[in-house]
Order: structure tokens, then C-alpha cells, then sequence
């Protein structure tokens, strides 16, 4: 049996990455297809309408498919160079716009790209310079959280946080210790589907049972 580095699913399909290969099943535990397009192909997403999903490599890559024709539609390279490309990405709520954390050119500089699903053409990208890291993203009731940390004038990480993407810009920023930060960082895919954990890996008593950044942010915001 294959080992499998995240697993995400919806009511009809189940969509797993073991780095090499994306295997799809249906919901009776039948494998439906088998797709070999993209190395270090770790993390998955699939479309709140069902319709498409999302891999993508750390090489630097996405690929998108279709459930209903099994395929692939597109692979392309989002960016040239390979820095740290296993940060977050995530669909819109209402699955039109797909955004992905990216860096082009430069490791420090975080630039979250938003493509229309439609066509996978570029909505929007957003660069927030070298002062800021963002790291991961979620979409939690149509808003998108998001976590990262901003760096001195020596670029030494001096500040984490969980803070709302809203409106093109990080804001509501919440701060966590980095302890908390490197749980979520490693642990988000498996914390958003439902995956348990042994007691060392949760960050703090207080929030081992907080499984978005959501939540998380909200916790922050009212606990602390």
C-alpha cells in the first residue's frame, strides 16, 4: 500500500498525493484514476463545487483536474526558481478563484496569486516584500485566514501571527508563539481534515483541539 502524504476528500471523491503519483477514489473505495504529472506532489485541494482539483509540487508547479473527465486540464509552472514551494493554497468558498502562495525570484518575498478557475488565468497577485512571510492559507465561511511572520531589519523572523487576507492586504494580524507557528505550518493539511495526533505535536494544552486558522485566529483574539 502506498504511503500517502495528505489525503483530502469531499462527498464523491477522495484525492491522495504520495509525491510521485495523485491517486482518485470514489467514496466505495474503488481507485478511478492515477495520474504521474508532477514530482514532490505532496498537497492537494479539491473545489467546493466538486467539479475540479487542485496538486501542487514542490518543484514549483500546479496541476488542475477534472473529476468528471478524470484528466488533467492544465500543468504549468507558477515559479522558476524552487523556494520553500510547499506553502499554502486553497479555493474560494464559492469555487471561482484559486490562491496560491508563491515566490518569484526571491525566497523572503511572499506573493499570494489568485487565478480564475475557469480558465487558470491570473486574477491578481499580491507581493508583500521581505519584511513579511506568509506561509499558509485557508478559506474558513468566505473569509481567508492566513499565517506567517515578520522579520527584523536583519530578516530574522521577530513576530508570528495568524491574521485575516482581506481586501489585498494582511490584516487583524493575532500573535502566536513559534512553537504554535511551526505546528500549524507543518500540521495544517492534516489538522483541516480531521487527521490525530499524538499529544507531544499540539503546540499548547489550551489549543491542541483548534483545527483551522480560523479558529485559531479567533482564539487569539478573544483568549489571549
Amino acid at each position: 500500500m502506498s504511503k500517502f502524504c495528505s489525503i483530502v476528500k469531499n462527498e464523491e471523491y477522495v484525492v491522495g498525493c504520495t509525491g510521485q503519483t495523485v491517486w482518485v477514489w470514489d467514496r466505495e473505495d474503488n481507485v478511478i484514476a492515477k495520474f504521474k504529472d508532477l514530482n514532490y506532489a505532496y498537497k492537494a485541494a479539491i473545489s467546493p463545487k466538486g467539479d475540479i482539483f487542485a496538486v501542487k509540487s514542490g518543484a514549483g508547479k500546479l496541476a488542475f483536474y477534472s473529476f468528471s473527465e478524470l484528466s488533467l486540464i492544465k500543468k504549468f509552472r507558477f515559479c522558476k526558481d524552487d523556494y520553500g514551494e510547499s506553502d499554502g493554497f486553497c479555493f474560494s468558498a464559492d469555487g471561482r478563484s484559486f490562491l496560491n502562495i508563491e515566490h518569484h525570484g526571491d525566497c523572503f518575498n511572499s506573493t499570494i496569486t489568485v487565478y480564475n478557475t475557469f480558465d487558470l488565468s491570473v486574477a491578481s497577485s499580491i507581493s508583500f516584500g521581505s519584511d513579511i512571510s506568509i506561509n499558509q492559507i485557508q478559506e474558513t465561511n468566505g473569509e481567508y485566514y492566513v499565517l506567517g511572520f515578520l522579520r527584523n531589519e536583519d530578516e530574522i523572523a521577530k513576530f508570528f501571527f495568524v491574521a485575516k487576507f482581506k481586501n489585498n492586504e494582511i490584516t487583524d494580524m493575532q500573535e502566536i508563539n513559534q512553537k504554535e507557528w511551526w505546528f500549524y505550518v507543518f500540521h495544517i493539511d492534516q489538522t483541516t481534515f480531521g487527521f490525530q495526533f499524538d499529544e507531544h505535536l499540539a503546540p499548547v494544552e489550551k489549543i491542541d483541539k483548534v483545527h483551522t486558522l480560523a479558529e485559531l485566529w479567533e482564539y487569539c483574539r478573544t483568549s489571549r
